[in-house]
């Protein structure tokens, strides 16, 4: 009997790299999104140090320049941040996208999987029927032997 080959092995194959692919899509926008909030959270933290900074410097008799400058810093940061929040929100979206897409490619893989199963299963019961048949056949043969011997 001859071994089972699926047909379709070359498309299962295609869409199984193609779901690969997703997954290593997905963990590289997964990497992005936590260093982005990351970044937020040091930009939040270097706020935190400049108002700290900030008390300890007007605690201090100084001049007035100086005074103009954590304002300012404060502001390109919370720009900063906004701007982060924009990127965190595009690859959160991004994400959600590719996880769409996983999912219709892993539902594709499934349906042929289950093909190849089906046609596993068929092939092997008409393995093991023939077999049957052969075995049968050879028993029909011995006995017919056996009753011309005798």
């Amino acid at each position: 009997m001859q071994k089972f080959k699926f047909k379709l092995d070359g498309l299962l194959k295609v869409r199984e790299f193609k779901e690969k692919r997703l997954k290593v899509e997905l963990g590289e926008i997964l990497t992005q999104i936590q260093n982005v909030k990351d970044e937020i959270q040091t930009l939040n933290d270097n706020i935190v140090e400049t108002y700290e900074a900030q008390e300890k410097f007007l605690a201090d008799p100084s001049s007035g320049d100086m005074v103009k400058f954590f304002p300012r810093f404060i502001k390109t940061k919370k720009a900063d941040i906004k701007n982060k929040e924009n990127l965190l929100f595009a690859l959160e979206k991004k994400f959600d996208q590719k996880q769409v897409e996983m999912g219709v490619a892993r539902g594709e893989v499934k349906v042929i999987e289950n093909l190849k199963e089906k046609k596993s299963t068929e092939h092997k019961k008409k393995a093991e029927k023939k077999f049957q048949e052969d075995v049968d056949e050879l028993v029909q043969i011995r006995r017919l032997l056996k009753e011309t011997k005798s």
